[in-house]
């Protein structure tokens, strides 16, 4: 049995938590004792974190004050492995826990893209620090080939010093009997699942829908985030408000991916796009956008892939999808190269230098 800990800025309801509460649990079930460190108790998923996990929190307002009491938890309880998630954190990590436990880093997005959207000074100091901490970290991982290719570059690391390993998603869960949620209408349902903020360009979306929807069909994007009132306003302007149905975040989103005909990712980058392969894994046809990076390796040839931005080649590929969807059964399938345990395996062996 190891002690392992995890590290995470918050429990905010996105990939990269969804993905550390998953190896959380998986690690107990390995019989490890697990601790969930965050800098503050907040977010949607606070009350997700697995029974037996030991959520401690390290009481740093801003994450410049987070090296002080995270060196001071690694120096009382020496744990065997840190492992910590989202630039800047992971650089912090490697600082602070350097002469307590191995620290292995894991970005969960393609962060050279990612940077565009920061202040000149944070895209100014990503580079340097990177190429500074990490590596001095047990072990580098990005969550994606083309993420691992785009870390390496920017850490100074010959490729295969970051080893890409794809999110672990669970199953989905049986579809409840009458849980299906009210759509509105008669028509195609199309999905779409995440936070809305301007990464996922969801503008895309409407786009794209309001050319190619017809008056029974809908639009379901279920997520919260700071993109909501601009999203209404777009959708009015397209003349699609009344198609459109923005139900806000659900801890659950089965029942949405269970009564939906298609799944739609517009997104300008990615890390991964958890949420493609949980579509896959309720046998949805995908329509994503081909962004760096995530969604290609994901489908592996499923789906519909169009170019970032285009909204006439995803109104096409909509209207294509909905006309001949993948087989169901192929989309499980592929879906099942990433169950949590093997992944979990990895990520463990990796963290505490020892054999798979």
């Amino acid at each position: 049995m190891a002690k392992i800990a995890l590290l995470l800025p918050n429990l905010e309801a996105g990939g990269a938590e969804r993905v550390t509460l998953t190896l959380a649990a998986e690690f107990l079930a390995m019989g490890d004792s697990v601790d969930l460190l965050v800098l503050r108790r907040e977010g949607a998923l606070v009350d997700a974190v697995p029974a037996g996990v030991r959520l401690v929190v390290l009481g740093a307002n801003r994450l410049r004050n987070a090296a002080g009491p995270l060196s001071a938890y690694c120096r009382r309880e020496r744990p065997d492995g840190l492992l910590a998630s989202i630039w800047p954190l992971t650089s912090i990590a490697v600082w602070a826990a350097r002469r307590w436990t191995r620290a292995m880093v894991v970005e969960h997005n393609t962060l050279s893209v990612e940077a565009w959207r920061w202040p000149v000074a944070a895209r100014a100091l990503l580079r340097p620090i990177l190429r500074w901490s990490h590596p001095r970290a047990a072990a580098c991982v990005a969550v994606s080939v083309g993420a691992a290719v785009d870390l390496a570059r920017l850490c100074g690391l010959p490729e295969e010093a970051v080893k890409a390993i794809h999110n672990p998603i669970p199953p989905p869960a049986p579809a409840m009997p009458g849980n299906a949620p009210d759509w509105g209408g008669t028509g195609r349902r199309i999905l779409t699942v995440g936070r809305l903020k301007p990464q996922k360009n969801h503008r895309l979306l409407l786009d794209a829908f309001a050319r190619m929807a017809r008056p029974e069909d809908r639009l379901a994007i279920v997520g919260e985030g700071g993109e909501h009132e601009t999203i209404e306003r777009t959708a009015e302007a397209l003349g699609i408000a009344d198609r459109l149905l923005l139900p806000g975040y659900t801890a659950d989103p089965g029942a949405w991916y269970n009564s939906a005909d298609l799944f739609v990712l517009s997104s300008d980058y990615e890390g991964f796009a958890n949420v493609v392969a949980e579509a896959l894994g309720h046998g949805l046809t995908v329509v994503s956008t081909d962004c760096p990076n995530g969604p290609a390796e994901i489908l592996a040839g499923l789906g519909r892939l169009v170019p970032v931005g285009d909204a006439a080649a995803m109104a096409e590929a909509i209207i294509s999808a909905l006309a001949a969807p993948d087989d169901p059964a192929a989309a499980r399938s592929r879906a099942a190269a990433f169950a949590p345990a093997p992944i979990a395996r990895r990520y463990r062996a990796l963290l505490l230098g020892s054999p798979l």
